[in-house]
């Protein structure tokens, strides 16, 4: 097993088996976020109080069973799956063991250790919240008193969505699809997304792992297909309170599984088909996801489970779209209603301006030869034109008879075109303007039910679902295109006017300031020792715009927005991955002072990116060479001794005998015996035969130009991560020969990761035969004949 990092801290984690993979990515998850998954799962076992501070948060996770929830959900889990959260499990534990900490961790004496169900729970912990109870019962507390329709006006669940895009190949540069996302929520510290990289002899995979949950889960890219998700805004919990208790109904607690079963396949996967495979196993949150291949295929489905209601009963699962995206065509997904068909999900989304802003930025195409690359992808994201202020605008330039100051702020915001970039004055005054107008609203006599208004239980950790100010801001348009019976807006336009108009100039980043949340302040414990060194950056951006860095009104924080950019190329391995760019607001890195904690601000915040792959330079070199019998047979008699060259059928030979053996291979025309050499270093070894000579040839429909390949891949760690390239290489090698059309292997029958290995290159599978050993006095083995042919 091996970690590299790459300039930024960011681990590229390298084992031979998928079980080694998850466990090097549990222990580096461990030293890099120790404090986190500390916190993290403990929030999941309900005693994150141990911690010192409030415990509001146990009492929340009692009344959801987070624990059980949890521990059912692995049970749920197929064997193989379960294996591998148990291993991540193993590695974290080690990690720890090994001395990980943090600072935050210094005088704590948290309780316990991670199990495997841990993982689960914090992914339940990372969702729970996410798809709209709180405003359901937000909702139920303004009622009767607030103004019906304001109720429903103001009763949409904030949008922890995000924006993601997928362009077909006939409108790129490189001729593949292109995707584009970033997922919105809270700005965390360290960061909710944590960049990997996992290689193993079946997978090669980079992408956004939750820390404290192994693999990757919402954002992908295997070399061969990419996925990316924004939040469909589905309505999937039913929420209660039953007796002094929360009680939130939920497809995962209904079903029992927690839907990580897709996380394998996941992994595994090389085409859409394999992701929307993956994606049946998946409960929720439900998701909107954009899949594209390096076929050119590029799929948008929901993924998730959604109740069939008949009253309070689920009779069943709404069927969920999907659509085909064509070669010269764009999805976009801003957690908006993409068609009539996601009525089926909901009955409120996200208004369409961040969709339809992105759709206009990606219009172009090859009429003009304006296609869109990598780099124009990335600059989609950081779009910071904000499309929903135009109602507000014309409130303010149809106000006549205003004093001088003001209308000298009413002529500036006439010519202001909309930017909200962080050094933008203009933008500065209109968000001055906007705050004085949402705190008049707040406090009109119409709003008192909501302002009385209070959460029925846990106060604490549902009170910022009842931030009057924040509901008001994300409606603000709505309300003054067709204000409420009452509402004076012009008056308190005037008076907005005439506020700011009495201030300095202030730029929007002066108002607009990144303000990551550490884990502390829901502790209500002192987080100034812990914030990153970029807190309090000022940021372009606003809450509709591309860019949905949220404000919130009366503050200069800005809490919440993209918390990733990302672009994945699907251009055909090598290239397509290795374009493909990413960035986090904050860092690799969890641990405050680290050199990577918050070194990645300036690449996420202008667009730049960086590389998901930057490790070119260390690549590993592939050869061939002559197997020398009386060099090579002590390195070759040791593997076929071990027990799991079985199979090989020579374990029982001596050295010399190995010698001998490999002599007399020399001296058949019709025989070679190469080894595979890694940076010069034997990791396998390849032999040839002609089928029409061989007896082996007589087992099925030979033909010619068939060449017959035995291939035996050492257990040796310089080949960690590195068997699907070594394979590769071999078969190139073995096709150099244009006298060779197809390739006869005939690997053992039982070894399901060599056949699926040959599934991958492509081979088909034919018959399971008895097959006779490459040598006349080996035994006979039970094989699974499959033919490579000749690539296009």
């Amino acid at each position: 097993m091996s970690v590299r990092r790459d300039p930024h801290g960011i681990p590229h984690v390298r084992a031979a088996t998928l079980l080694d993979l998850a466990f090097e990515q549990g222990r580096v998850t461990a030293h890099d976020r120790a404090w986190q998954l500390t916190v993290e799962r403990l929030r999941g076992e309900g005693r994150v109080g141990a911690l010192g501070g409030s415990a509001a948060w146990d009492a929340f996770a009692a009344d959801l069973d987070l624990a059980d929830t949890a521990q059912r959900g692995l049970s749920a889990l197929d064997a193989e799956s379960q294996a591998f959260f148990a291993a991540y499990a193993d590695g974290v534990r080690a990690g720890f063991a090994e001395g990980a900490t943090s600072p935050e961790l210094a005088s704590v004496d948290a309780p316990g250790e991670w199990q495997p169900w841990s993982s689960l729970a914090v992914f339940l912990v990372q969702h729970v919240l996410f798809a709209g109870f709180p405003t359901t019962l937000w909702a139920a507390s303004v009622e009767p008193g607030l103004d019906p329709r304001l109720a429903s006006l103001l009763g949409v669940e904030p949008p922890h969505g995000s924006n993601a895009f997928a362009v077909g190949p006939s409108r790129t540069r490189s001729g593949a699809p292109l995707i584009g996302a970033d997922p919105h929520r809270v700005f965390e510290s360290p960061g909710i997304y944590q960049q990997v990289g996992l290689a193993c002899d079946e997978l090669d995979v980079v992408g956004l792992a939750f820390p404290g949950v192994p693999g990757v889960q919402h954002f992908g890219h295997t070399g061969h297909v990419a996925w990316a998700v924004t939040n469909a805004m589905a309505d999937y919990q039913d929420v209660s309170v039953v007796g002094g208790r929360l009680v939130v109904r939920t497809p995962t607690s209904e079903l029992g599984d927690v839907g990580l079963g897709a996380i394998l396949p996941l992994l595994r996967a090389r085409t859409v088909a394999d992701v929307d495979a993956a994606l049946e196993h998946w409960v929720e949150p439900v998701n909107n996801v954009l899949v594209a291949d390096t076929t050119g295929r590029v799929l948008h489905r929901v993924a998730g489970r959604v109740p069939v209601r008949a009253g309070d009963a689920w009779t069943g699962w709404v069927d969920l779209p999907r659509t085909e995206v064509g070669h010269d065509e764009v999805a976009v997904t801003a957690n908006d209603r993409t068609d009539d068909r996601w009525d089926a999900l909901a009955g409120r989304f996200a208004p369409p301006w961040r969709r339809d802003r992105i759709a206009s930025l990606l219009a172009s195409g090859p009429v003009d030869g304006d296609l869109v690359d990598v780099g124009r992808a990335a600059s989609v994201l950081t779009d910071h034109h904000d499309p929903s202020g135009g109602h507000l605008l014309d409130l303010l330039i149809g106000l006549d008879d205003l004093p001088e100051p003001s209308a000298a702020l009413v002529e500036r915001l006439r010519e202001w075109d909309g930017s909200m970039a962080a050094g933008s004055v203009v933008a500065g005054a209109y968000a001055a303007v906007r705050d004085a107008v949402v705190a008049a609203i707040v406090a009109d006599p119409l709003l008192a039910p909501a302002r009385a208004a209070a959460p029925p239980i846990h106060a604490e950790v549902l009170a910022p679902w009842w931030h009057l100010p924040s509901r008001i801001a994300r409606v603000l348009p709505d309300l003054v295109r067709d204000p409420p019976t009452g509402l004076d807006l012009d008056q308190m336009a005037r008076s907005a006017l005439a506020q700011v108009a009495a201030l300095p100039d202030q730029t929007w980043g002066d108002r607009h300031r990144l303000t990551p949340i550490h884990a502390h302040a829901d502790l209500r414990l002192d987080v100034a020792p812990y914030l990153p060194s970029v807190a309090g950056s000022p940021l372009d951006g606003d809450l509709e715009c591309v860019a949905a860095t949220a404000w919130i009104p009366g503050t200069d924080m800005s809490v919440s927005g993209p918390i990733a950019r990302l672009v994945w190329d699907l251009s055909p391995p090598p290239g397509g991955r290795a374009r493909s760019r990413w960035a986090v607001p904050l860092g690799a890195s969890g641990i405050p002072g680290d050199p990577h904690h918050d070194d990645q601000l300036t690449a996420w915040k202008d667009g730049t990116l960086l590389p998901v792959t930057p490790l070119p330079a260390t690549s590993p070199t592939f050869a061939l060479r002559a197997v020398s019998p009386a060099t090579d047979a002590p390195l070759l008699h040791g593997w076929f001794t071990e027990p799991r060259a079985a199979f090989w059928g020579m374990g029982a030979r001596t050295l010399e005998e190995v010698g001998e053996i490999y002599g007399w291979i020399a001296e058949q025309p019709h025989l070679t015996a190469r080894l595979a050499l890694l940076d010069d270093h034997p990791v396998g070894l390849v032999q040839t035969y002609d089928p029409f000579v061989d007896e082996i040839g007589e087992h099925y429909d030979r033909r010619p130009g068939d060449l017959g390949v035995h291939l035996f891949l050492a257990d040796d760690a310089a080949r960690a991560g590195h068997t699907a390239e070594l394979t590769a290489y071999l078969v190139a090698q073995v096709f150099a020969d244009p006298a060779v059309h197809r390739v006869v292997l005939e690997p053992d029958v039982d070894n399901t990761r060599s056949l699926a290995l040959l599934l991958r290159l492509g081979a088909e599978l034919g018959p399971v035969t008895e097959v006779p050993a490459p040598m006349p006095d080996l035994p006979a083995k039970r094989a699974q004949f499959a033919f490579l042919p000749r690539p296009a």
